[in-house]
């Protein structure tokens, strides 16, 4: 309810005297400022000068100003006798401008007590209506949607087998969720693929969430990290997110005020039934797992689990422990941490695991825990902060040491250790850092050598334009691979532009195959929320997990033109 502080600043807008309730001589019907002289006129703010005449340029004197805020304050409490109400803005605004105006006020009669009480003791009149405002707008528009609409066509030029034909695909994805209650809310992903052709549609991330006091329920897609050290329930089905636990199924979490105990449950029809106890700390768990679930051993099994976790009293030292049985099977697994602070600039973590033969969760390479079966290893990693106490700039250093062996057979099947360091400049652009790193596996003597700087910002002398270099490579003395990645961003800021150019370089690839890949691109963001991407890829290179890895593995040129909007 904004219409005084309108009426106000229009008051002082137009500079108004005091005029008659109609429009005036010398404010014609098509003049920019009829309707509002007339609306002020209507509520008894404004009048006119005894010729009929508004006057709207000339200046406007404090004292007409006063009178038109009298003539405001008067409106304002018949408002309130009539409706209850005002907003505490509207109150605010109009107190303002009494005191500024106190003593002509004074003249006219009116003091600022005089406004507080025409409005009365109204605060709890005024909350509870701005509540059920808001209340109304959270459930005015309950659903929510949004997604991406993404077009892209595809030729070959040159071809290779298997790639031949131009395609023009598209993909729109809408997320909805809905707003059902304060206490509900439920979602749901709809992606729609080909419609220029053959259109699929595929529901996916479907969930409801529900959340009232002690309880927490969510079914559907699960998200959530893996429990304890995941030596029951560790990295199974990861997802694109990285996240360690991700299903389809139900997560439960119960928390009641008069108890210690928090309980939860986890649950994938047909993979896993998992219902675990958290007191302080320590947790105890119950799994099953029925028989011929697609990840774990085809045999059924009832796991039984406990783990611990202390930081001694807030200490340097924290650790973590668990532990599980197979009932059925009779296999079982333990596994520890420990993080040591052993400075402000160190931090040790050693871990170790024992699992046996036949344990459930850990039964394969497919295996969704963190750990495989009849298997003993462990693991020291220490990071150091190597910067000056005085510098912004930041050096870190990452050393690592895995062995793990086969309990029945012996056999060693992972014995390495690497070092990496880590540089981030003073003042340095969006993930501008250098990285070199060394892995050596005493298994086979071979070493592996990596390096790259990234996002190193040219320096263009201008507000405008942004450039950036980026440069990678990675050497595999057992393969005696060389690969190598350089790349140029040059940006023009108010356009939303960016062209990329990149150079590849591979010395392993397929016969016939050549040993560079180049990259032509170019981004614009056409509007809010709308990108045109185009570019050319001559040989095609599968990039690995960092920059300056991966291989070129065909001779296609690839052109690709993209569309991609969001909203």
């Amino acid at each position: 309810m904004k219409k005084l502080i309108l009426a106000l600043a229009l008051v002082l807008a137009l500079a108004l005297p005091a005029l008659a309730a109609n429009p005036f001589v010398d404010v014609p019907l098509n003049h920019w400022a009829y309707d509002a002289v007339q609306s002020l006129a209507a509520k008894g703010i404004i009048v006119g000068y005894p010729d009929g005449t508004f006057g709207g340029n000339r200046a406007l004197t404090r004292y007409e100003f006063a009178m038109a805020i009298a003539r405001a304050v008067g409106y304002l409490e018949q408002k309130i006798g009539e409706a209850g109400y005002a907003t505490q803005e509207d109150i605010a605004t109009l107190e303002k401008l009494v005191q500024e105006f106190a003593d002509e006020l004074k003249q006219l009669g009116v003091t600022v007590d005089d406004l507080k009480k025409a409005l009365g003791e109204q605060s709890a009149a005024i909350k509870a209506l701005e509540d059920r405002v808001a209340a109304l707008e959270k459930y005015a528009e309950p659903v929510k949607v949004t997604g991406e609409f993404d077009v892209t066509y595809t030729a070959y030029a040159p071809t290779v087998s298997g790639k031949t034909d131009a395609k023009l695909s598209d993909t729109t994805k809408l997320n909805i969720v809905a707003t059902i209650n304060d206490y509900t809310t439920a979602g749901l992903q709809l992606k729609i693929t080909d419609t220029l052709a053959t259109p699929s549609v595929t529901a996916d991330n479907f969930f409801i969430d529900y959340k009232k006091d002690e309880w927490y329920i969510r079914v559907g897609d699960i998200d959530q990290p893996k429990v304890d050290l995941g030596l029951v329930l560790g990295k199974y089905q990861p997802d694109d997110d990285d996240n360690d636990l991700s299903y389809e199924g139900i997560y439960v979490v119960y928390a009641p005020e008069d108890s210690d105990i928090t309980w939860k449950m986890y649950a994938d029809v047909n993979e896993f039934y998992s219902l675990r106890m958290e007191w302080e700390k320590v947790a105890l768990g119950v799994t099953w797992m029925p028989e011929g679930a697609s990840l774990y051993n085809a045999n059924s099994d009832l796991i039984v689990s406990a783990s611990g976790w202390t930081d001694f009293d807030e200490s340097d030292v924290t650790l973590k422990l668990e532990g599980a049985y197979g009932v059925l099977s009779g296999s079982y697994g333990v596994a520890g941490e420990v993080k040591i602070k052993a400075s402000e600039d160190i931090t040790l973590t050693l871990d170790g695991h024992y699992v046996t033969a036949g344990f459930t969760p850990a039964t394969s390479s497919a295996s969704p825990s963190s750990f495989n079966a009849d298997e003993m290893g462990f693991g020291v990693a220490a990071t150091f902060d190597l910067s000056a106490k005085d510098s912004a700039e930041k050096w870190t250093l990452d050393l690592e040491y895995d062995y793990a062996q086969a309990i029945t057979s012996g056999a060693v099947t992972k014995n390495q250790v690497s070092g990496k360091v880590t540089y981030i400049p003073e003042d340095a652009a969006k993930d501008e850092k250098g990285v070199v790193k060394v892995t050596y596996d005493l298994l086979t003597s071979g070493i592996t050598l990596y390096g790259a700087y990234l996002n190193y910002p040219l320096d263009l002398d201008s507000e405008e334009n942004a450039a950036y270099l980026s440069v990678g490579a990675e050497y595999n003395m057992a393969t005696q691979g060389i690969t190598a990645v350089g790349q140029f961003k040059y940006q023009w800021l108010k356009e939303g532009t960016t062209a990329t150019l990149e150079a590849r370089y591979d010395s392993v690839t397929p016969s016939g195959v050549p040993p560079y890949s180049v990259l032509a691109q170019l981004d614009w963001d056409m509007a809010e929320n709308t990108t045109l991407t185009l570019s050319y890829q001559l040989n095609t290179f599968d990039a690995g997990d960092d920059f300056g890895q991966g291989n070129i593995i065909d001779a296609a040129g690839t052109v690709t033109a993209e569309l991609k909007v969001s909203f």
